[in-house]
């Protein structure tokens, strides 16, 4: 019967001249094989594109499809009438129940066996709606994780986890430790740990932050930069949840008054990520942050042209990044990318030719052929005492994870001078306040002019949501912000939102970046120790793009949008 009503869809395809024949047979062969359904099998050969399949699903039988914002409010308790492994065997998620009647989203309405099965399984009469595959896919990843984890907290409720802080204020109470770690090694105290980092992994969060107010624990996830809620544990839980992930970190599950950092390792999906993890006593129990690092993602996913330089930019930074001695500098604030650009300028430029030595706190990219160093100041191994030692290495590149002083500015600067190629970081506010923030700390102007070659700003701003992308024209406020491109743009695109970004428009992260090289005039220029605003007016004068106008190329162009740049690329000479 599904084999006929696969026909009839096939050939009501054909009848409104969206396939031909010889592409259905095509079709045909092909389902043999994969067992996949018709509609899934004409999206992913591109012959017909989902929501015009949709369209001719919904009149053929009769069926609403949903928007994509109805998954958005879900209720977990209507998620859950299905079970797990039917809505992943037939990607289907219940959306509604009224009347003894569950409606249930599907790409499928023609399998009679899912309806069949899901009716048996709920007890309830089953009403098709129709969704986009990869929306009830997302949807059925983040809501049977939601269900899994309130089934945890209600088994761990059952049992009677009595570890609590006794007032209001943060407890220094000696507790039980042996009672602390059972309930920390509890199955469904394992089973919520897991399941958060598992969700963090798949809604590529960079953090996690498990926050104890009075009422309650709070749980957040930073995607894309940005916070999101994403549930809460009760307040007589925190201790628990705390302690296991200390005991997994290897961390001292005893002690509750001082800060402390530890680190654990997990594999999901072949991907190894590191997991970073910080506490700090807050006046209700102790806060904890967790830092997601995708350990590979440097040698498998990032290139220099993939970052977000414009071609101009990409060139002159692969110009410099091959000469055989000089300084570069990227500068940002912390959690801008800079790692991510160094590392990925490392990997291109190394060979077994080249002895390349990093310093770093912490070590976030592994990178093969490359000796890592991470400081460690409690036994006295800063930056500047780790480059003492690397310069005894007879290496001809170093990586300085970051310049905090005097000293270390002066071997770092001293080492470019003699024969090394040297990357580091600094925070400043763009690329040519570098040059005044080095003088600024005690360096000489000339050995800031002889030493430096480039120096580049970076931020990072959302791209669109590839999901929902759209188009609208340029309003009259915001043309004025194009006036630097011969040809400024017309329309420009937003994401509208979309259960694939949390209805957020935007997906993902690019740099955008301000490249500053060092010319001989800007040599002779902090020489002369020139002020900061004409060392910027130089870099226009060069044709080197701002931060905001590089941005601003990046949405002219689809990638992102206006209010983001805005919001990112706060420069100080706003007419830059």
């Amino acid at each position: 019967m599904a084999k006929q009503q696969h026909v009839r869809l096939g050939n009501l395809l054909i009848d409104q001249g969206l396939i031909s024949q010889e592409q259905l047979q095509g079709v045909l062969v092909a389902q043999r094989t994969t067992k996949k359904r018709i509609g899934q099998l004409l999206i992913e050969m591109g012959l017909l594109i989902e929501e015009r399949l949709l369209e001719v699903l919904s009149k053929q039988f009769a069926l609403e499809v949903l928007p994509a914002d109805i998954f958005e409010m879900l209720s977990p308790e209507t998620v859950k009438l299905i079970p797990e492994t039917l809505a992943r065997n037939y990607s289907v998620i219940a959306v509604g129940l009224h009347d003894r009647t569950l409606d249930v989203a599907t790409a499928d309405p023609v399998n009679v066996v899912a309806l069949d099965d899901l009716a048996h399984a709920t007890g309830l009469r089953i009403h098709f709606k129709l969704a986009s595959l990869i929306t009830i896919k997302k949807a059925i990843d983040r809501y049977y994780s939601q269900v899994s984890m309130h089934q945890n907290l209600e088994e761990i409720a059952q049992k009677d986890v009595s570890i609590s802080i006794s007032s209001s204020n943060f407890s220094e109470e000696a507790v039980d430790l042996a009672e602390l770690k059972q309930q920390a090694d509890l199955p469904p105290v394992v089973k919520l740990i897991n399941h958060l980092l598992y969700q963090a992994v798949t809604e590529r969060a960079s953090d996690i932050h498990i926050e104890p107010y009075e009422e309650n624990t709070k749980v957040r996830f930073r995607i894309d930069g940005v916070l999101y809620d994403f549930t809460q544990v009760p307040r007589q839980l925190h201790l628990a949840v705390v302690s296991r992930i200390k005991i997994v970190a290897n961390m001292d599950i005893a002690e509750r008054r001082l800060p402390q950092d530890g680190g654990f390792k997990v594999n999901s999906g072949g991907q190894e990520y590191d997991f970073r993890v910080s506490t700090l006593p807050a006046i209700y129990g102790e806060n904890v942050e967790i830092r997601l690092l995708a350990k590979e993602a440097v040698t498998t996913q990032y290139t220099l042209e993939s970052l977000g330089f414009e071609p101009e930019q990409l060139k002159i930074f692969k110009q410099a990044i091959h000469r055989p001695w000089g300084m570069i500098l990227i500068t940002g604030p912390t959690g801008s990318g800079k790692s991510t650009t160094l590392h990925t300028a490392l990997k291109i430029i190394r060979s077994p030719r080249n002895n390349i030595v990093t310093v770093e706190d912490p070590v976030e990219y592994h990178q093969p052929g490359i000796q890592q160093v991470q400081v460690k100041p409690s036994i006295g191994l800063d930056f500047a005492a780790a480059l003492r030692s690397i310069l005894r290495q007879d290496p001809d590149i170093i990586m300085v994870g970051e310049i905090r002083d005097l000293e270390t500015a002066q071997m770092a600067l001293r080492a470019a001078l003699t024969g090394h190629l040297i990357f580091s970081t600094l925070h400043t506010s763009d690329a040519v306040s570098t040059i005044v923030r080095l003088i600024d700390i005690g360096i000489e102007a000339h050995l800031v002019a002889a030493a430096l070659r480039l120096a580049a700003a970076q931020r990072l701003v959302r791209k669109i949501c590839l999901k929902c992308k759209e188009p609208y024209d340029c309003p009259p406020s915001e043309q004025h912000l194009f006036d630097f491109l011969p040809a400024p743009p017309s329309t420009l695109y937003r994401g509208r939102g979309c259960v694939s970004c949390r209805n957020t428009g935007y997906a993902g992260r690019i740099a955008v970046f301000e490249v500053f090289p060092i010319t001989t005039k800007v040599r002779q220029m902090i020489t002369e120790e020139t002020n900061l605003d004409t060392l910027r007016a130089c870099k226009l004068e060069q044709g080197m793009d701002s931060l905001r106008r590089s941005g601003l190329n990046k949405a002219a162009a689809g990638v992102t949008t206006v209010e983001e740049v805005l919001a990112t690329c706060i420069e100080e000479d706003q007419d830059a």
